[in-house]
């Protein structure tokens, strides 16, 4: 998933998983039941010391392996991979160390997303600090989680399941297809299913921290990076040096407040949206749009639409073509256009939007199975799969077309196999240097008050503001950049109240 893609991981590719050629909202397996041993946030012992790493040439760049603890209950145990990636800092005579770099997800592959990174971040930083990222555990080429057998999940033909059922036949599919989603998982990762969660992510950054031969660990986190910054920072706040948190999930929040406020900023931007059409919009279905978007939807329950090559487009293909295309208004144009064949009765832009914001398509970065698993160890739900019909009402009263959506989307984390490893707090880190948090003011997946949120939390922290729209300022501002850079090579942060346009 792109950077711009972060939190809608949290909810759309994060607990809305991805599609198989069944007729299901998750990848699906024959029901097996499967014990997981529980997950650990402790150590009994310190995990020791890695190596100093091995670095390959690989395409310009330099590759290694790193091995950590699988359980870090038990680090002298089994193993696991973890595959890095490293653009030497152009000036090594005054290099400063290692900058890690978290691109977002969950579920990224940070290995092939550094050279897009590498295109943004600016000559100074490159030149001043070795560029360093990784595939978090379980996804990409460390140890990838995958639901069901390569090559048989992904873009299938068949429509998912209703991810927003209106009678109990479809609440009885929908959770159905959740367990039988978090069975399959359960059966092929074992021990790993409760292990890959963002506290044993973060237990992993220290020891790249050591294998890098960094004292302090220099650390930028995109999005869903921002959660295992602050994770990082709460279990080791003496072995931070630099913490910049872009794009911030509030790690205090219970799940269904994080979502709802999720549901709020993406209605907002679709109405928006809607207001922005107007006569010069593709999608031209006569009456108000949002009654518009109502009917579509209602149509499409009905009877999906045809996609092309035999496939088809149902309801949840639909809201994640619309996700997709909201985090930024330069793709109102494209969604548009897709709404307007969907109103003709053609699919084929929405599977196309759908499968590539679900990376269901070549190239992709992002493992929806691995998002899955992440989600739900990092952000605790009602298990109780009967409150979710009253959660869901709960939550149209707040976001008419979206909050509906996102509480059912609690629904797979109630099925599954493995308990949540983190609990919901306030990162305060006492004894870590001042963090620098980044906020803009209409981001729909991170809304604002998350970056004030927790910037207010931290001991020492400042908030830096990026007065714009769309999801995380570092990519769209050269304001933003200037300041970020000032606080990675010198320590200095912005003054109070600073504001980017």
């Amino acid at each position: 998933m792109s950077v711009i893609s972060l939190l809608v991981a949290l909810v759309a590719v994060g607990c809305n998983g991805g599609d198989d050629s069944s007729q299901t909202s998750r990848r699906s397996q024959p029901a097996t039941t499967t014990t997981v041993a529980p997950p650990t946030t402790t150590t009994t012992e310190p995990a020791p010391d890695p190596p100093p790493q091995v670095w390959n040439p690989c395409g310009g760049n330099e590759c290694a392996t790193l091995t950590v603890p699988l359980d870090y209950a038990h680090p002298r145990a089994a193993t696991i991979p973890i595959a890095l990636v490293r653009r030497r800092a152009t000036d090594p005579a005054h290099r400063i160390g290692s900058l890690v770099i978290n691109p977002g997800g969950p579920g990224e592959a940070g290995t092939q997303l550094l050279g897009r990174d590498l295109g943004v971040l600016t000559p100074t930083v490159k030149a001043r600090f070795d560029i360093v990222e990784m595939d978090p555990r379980g996804v990409g080429n460390s140890g990838g989680l995958h639901c069901s057998d390569p090559g048989t999940g992904g873009s299938g033909t068949g429509a998912k399941v209703d991810p927003v059922p209106v009678t109990p036949a479809g609440r009885t599919a929908l959770i159905d297809a959740d367990r039988g989603y978090a069975q399959a998982c359960a059966q092929r990762a074992g021990a790993l299913l409760g292990r890959i969660g963002t506290t044993d992510v973060a237990r992993d950054l220290d020891q790249l921290r050591k294998a890098l031969g960094d004292e302090r660990l220099t650390f930028l986190g995109i999005s869903y990076g921002t959660l295992l910054g602050a994770t990082y920072a709460d279990l080791y706040p003496t072995h931070v040096r630099a913490l910049v948190l872009d794009g911030v999930i509030d790690g205090a929040l219970p799940s269904f407040e994080l979502w709802m406020a999720q549901a709020v900023g993406f209605q907002q931007q679709l109405d928006g949206f809607f207001a922005a059409c107007g006569s010069s919009c593709a999608w031209q279905p006569g009456i108000p749009l949002p009654d518009a978007l109502d009917r579509l939807i209602q149509r499409i329950r009905a009877q999906p639409l045809p996609a092309g090559n035999g496939a088809i487009v149902g309801v949840s293909e639909l809201y994640s073509a619309l996700f997709s295309r909201l985090y930024s208004r330069s793709r109102w144009g494209s969604l548009g256009q897709a709404l307007g064949a969907a109103e003709r009765g053609d699919g084929g832009p929405i599977l196309d939007i759908t499968r590539s914001y679900l990376g269901e398509t070549s190239g992709s970065t992002i493992n929806s199975d691995a998002s899955n698993a992440i989600n739900c160890l990092d952000h605790p739900v009602d298990t109780d799969v009967t409150h979710y019909p009253a959660l869901a009402a709960q939550a149209a009263l707040r976001a008419r077309h979206f909050g509906p959506y996102l509480a059912w989307a609690g629904a797979m984390c109630a099925t599954w196999e493995a308990p949540p490893s983190r609990e919901p707090h306030a990162v305060q880190a006492p004894g870590a240097p001042p963090a620098l948090v980044i906020g803009t003011t209409d981001d729909p997946a991170t809304p604002y008050a998350w970056a004030q949120d927790v910037a207010s939390h931290f001991d020492q922290a400042a908030l830096l503001t990026r007065n714009g729209t769309g999801h995380v300022a570092y990519f769209s501002s050269s304001c933003i950049r200037s300041k970020v850079d000032a606080y990675l090579v010198d320590l200095a942060l912005p003054p109070p109240g600073t504001v980017c346009s």
